[in-house]
Parts: C-alpha cells; sequence; structure tokens
C-alpha cells in the first residue's frame, strides 16, 4: 500500500504535492534516520565505524548487488541475530 493510499479523494492532491515538493529534503532525512538506527550493525561499521554521517556513507560505501551482501542474509537465514544487517528484527524473508 503507498503512502498517498493514506489519504482520502480530497487530500491526495495536497498530500502528492507536499510529498514531491521538497524530495531531495525528504530523500535526506530518510537517509538519515535509516543510517542513525542501523550505523551499530555489522555490515555498516565495517564501513562506517559507527558514524552516521550522511557524507561518510556516501563516500565510504560501495555500491552493491544482491550477490556481495548475500552473505549476511545467509547468517540471518541460519539463525544469527538479524542485527548484523538491520537494526530492526527481521522476521522474513521473501524470494
Amino acid at each position: 500500500m503507498s503512502i498517498i493510499s493514506y489519504y482520502n479523494e480530497e487530500e491526495k492532491g495536497k498530500a502528492l504535492e507536499d510529498l514531491t515538493w521538497n524530495v531531495k529534503q525528504i530523500q535526506d532525512d530518510l537517509l538519515k534516520e535509516i543510517l542513525t538506527l542501523n550505523s551499530g550493525t555489522e555490515y555498516l561499521q565495517n564501513f562506517l565505524h559507527g558514524s552516521s554521517a550522511k557524507e561518510i556513507f556516501k563516500k565510504k560505501l560501495p555500491v552493491v548487488t544482491y550477490k556481495d551482501v548475500k552473505p549476511f542474509f545467509d547468517r540471518v537465514a541460519n539463525g544469527e541475530s538479524s542485527d548484523i544487517i538491520s537494526a530492526l528484527p527481521l522476521t522474513n524473508f521473501f524470494m
């Protein structure tokens, strides 16, 4: 379900305008929230060393494919704590 579906018909136009007016700021805020929450995970610790700074993230984290992160997901799927890759518990994996 998309975020816009939570609004009634009258509010949808305004909500869509609000969500798209300042996209860069919304993306920056979301990235900061994700980094703050997950900076202590094993995966991000390897690159960020506990920092949640967006600039360090952009400089240090490589672009990866699923193949690159699959070993981390495999470890969680095999019973290790999900804090390897996520500060929030992972409860399901989908193919």
